[in-house]
């Protein structure tokens, strides 16, 4: 008998003196059963290991789950983004 247990966490370290960033913890993402809090394009970048330029071309491709407050800042649901990078793994290992 084999058994696999497998978890993921996301753990976002926020500097509470930006505004900018504590303001998209109080902002989820409508599209995933759990509640996640939004990230900005920076972080998104950050924990998908791309730029911030190729997050923006997703989010124009509709290939991440995306929200654009009324003041105009984007942000990007971290759920969506691991469908992009798995294939990458898979054919890296």
């Amino acid at each position: 008998m084999e058994i696999t247990v497998e978890s993921r966490w996301l753990v976002l370290r926020r500097n509470p003196t930006q505004a900018s960033t504590t303001d998209a913890v109080r902002v989820w993402c409508a599209e995933c059963p759990p509640q996640i809090p939004l990230l900005t394009p920076d972080e998104a970048a950050a924990l998908a290991c791309v730029s911030t330029r190729t997050i923006y071309r997703w989010v124009e491709s509709q290939q991440v789950h995306y929200l654009e407050t009324s003041g105009g800042r984007l942000l990007v649901c971290p759920n969506s983004l691991p469908t992009l990078i798995r294939p990458k793994e898979k054919n890296n290992a």
